[in-house]
């Protein structure tokens, strides 16, 4: 028991500081699971880290098939975030969106990220429409827990430099800040902000 308090005691006071001091990113404990060098995290790397962490199926045999040049729809999006978020995901389908039943393999995980709060209700769903910038980066933070920067008055920044004081996203390099909010996001561009939130201690 004495050695649970502690642990929890230290978890507890590591992420207050982290939560005061967001932008110590590369000098915290913390250590990115692939490398500490972003630049050099390609999009091959983050699907398969993606693999091993279950969020997408093994293509790493035919690796065109993760078709990273492609758009994502909202339907396959919800599956990432339900994935990232490891929560256990009931083979149900309740109606909640007009335009979601349960022949809908995206039933479950739309109405799942409902039922966590990481998306607001609505009447539609819109899953076939293609997932933006913003969308895939709000659903990525929602499902790591990862916190909003509130010091910006655009909903949307608040993602973004979120996001920057994370290190998910970096000024420097391909993948970094981003202002085209309403951009059809790139499976290449999510599989790898995806894999950059999922940290190691």
């Amino acid at each position: 028991m004495i050695k649970y308090a502690v642990y929890s005691f230290c978890i507890y006071w590591y992420f207050k500081c982290f939560e005061k001091f967001p932008n110590i990113r590369k000098s915290t404990v913390f250590v990115s699971i692939d490398t500490l060098n972003a630049a050099d995290y390609t999009e091959l790397e983050a699907s398969n880290k993606l693999v091993t962490l279950k969020v997408i199926e093994d293509k790493s045999v035919t690796p065109d098939e993760y078709r990273v040049g492609d758009t994502i729809t909202r339907r396959e999006m919800s599956k990432v975030m339900m994935n990232l978020s490891y929560s256990t995901i009931e083979d149900k389908c309740e109606w909640k969106f007009s335009d979601l039943n349960s022949e809908d393999w995206g039933c479950k995980y739309a109405e799942a990220a409902l039922e966590k709060w990481y998306i607001v209700a609505n009447d539609k769903f819109r899953p076939d429409d293609n997932v933006t910038k913003i969308e895939a980066l709000k659903m990525v933070m929602q499902a790591e827990k990862i916190k909003k920067d509130l010091t910006k008055e655009d909903w949307k920044e608040w993602y973004v430099l979120g996001a920057y004081n994370f290190w998910m996203l970096d000024k420097d390099w391909k993948y970094g800040v981003f202002t085209d909010y309403d951009t059809s996001a790139l499976r290449w561009w999510i599989f790898v902000t995806a894999a950059q939130s999922i940290f190691l201690w």
